[in-house]
């Protein structure tokens, strides 16, 4: 269709011409240039957001990160208490070395009966059965317990007996053993049933 044939044309048809060139117009614009718009700024809305969760992610564990490290600065004073209760092994001399030194100080006459460290299942400690027998004044077995409890080792205490130097009890077959000091009148006899906890190497 030429120009002159064009201007040849009536008013209605025209306006057809015209609106069918605007709307191929509009259909080239949206297909060409809008869709592809728009789709690249949902890709762009995507990555936007993948980054934005990243760098929440990552966020988070920097901050779990540093929270991690400022527990680990409050507790270290208690990591290095925790690995001076548990008892060296094959240090088991000074172990009742620092028994009897207790017991000196409280001026009791004691009886050490410690058996070799058991492993125990899923931990990272060994176990054994130590057993004491004492004998001394009330005062003194007193004494002497608070001289243990003040002990950095740790140790467990399962049960306790007191019974009077005379008579026969857990401690009665040591009792002709141990002498307590200047042989006092009054004296009793002391058995503790205990776990002492040894670090494994």
């Amino acid at each position: 269709m030429t120009l002159s044939s064009i201007k040849n044309l009536d008013l209605k048809n025209k306006i057809i011409i015209s609106l069918a060139g605007f709307l191929i117009a509009l259909f080239c614009l949206i297909y060409f240039i809008i869709i592809p718009t728009i789709v690249d700024i949902k890709t762009m809305g995507q990555a936007i957001e993948e980054q934005r969760v990243d760098l929440e992610i990552k966020y988070i564990k920097g901050q779990s990160l540093k929270q991690l490290s400022d527990n680990l600065k409050v507790i270290q004073p208690q990591l290095n208490l925790l690995d001076q209760i548990f008892i060296n092994k094959n240090r088991e001399l000074e172990f009742i070395t620092t028994l009897e030194n207790e017991a000196n100080q409280a001026l009791v006459s004691q009886k050490v009966n410690l058996n070799p460290p058991q492993a125990m299942e899923n931990q990272e400690f060994l176990k054994s059965d130590l057993q004491l027998y004492t004998k001394g004044l009330f005062n003194q077995q007193l004494k002497y317990l608070l001289n243990l409890e003040s002990l950095s080792y740790y140790v467990n205490i399962k049960s306790l007996e007191l019974t009077p130097a005379d008579s026969p009890g857990a401690a009665g077959s040591y009792s002709q053993e141990l002498t307590a000091p200047g042989n006092q009148a009054g004296s009793i006899n002391m058995f503790i049933d205990a776990d002492a906890y040894w670090k494994k190497e």
